[in-house]
């Protein structure tokens, strides 16, 4: 990764923070959490997953929905 100058660094993370960093490089990829779910996992949460989408479900933060 670059830091804020461009400086190039090489670390291995672990935990927390690799799980962190691994979500977001994904978002760059396009890949989302939802994705990576086996089909099972997937298929339970399907009406959860439409009540997000749907925007029927209160969050405590700004939540944008494509139309």
């Amino acid at each position: 990764y670059q830091d804020l100058e461009g400086t190039e660094h090489t670390d291995t993370f672990e935990g927390m923070a690799a799980r962190i960093i691994q979500h977001e490089y994904d978002h760059l990829d396009g890949v989302l959490f939802t994705d990576l779910l086996p089909p099972l996992k997937k298929r339970m949460l399907k009406n959860k997953l439409a009540n997000i989408t749907k925007g029927d479900v209160k969050a405590d933060y700004a939540m944008k929905f494509l139309k």
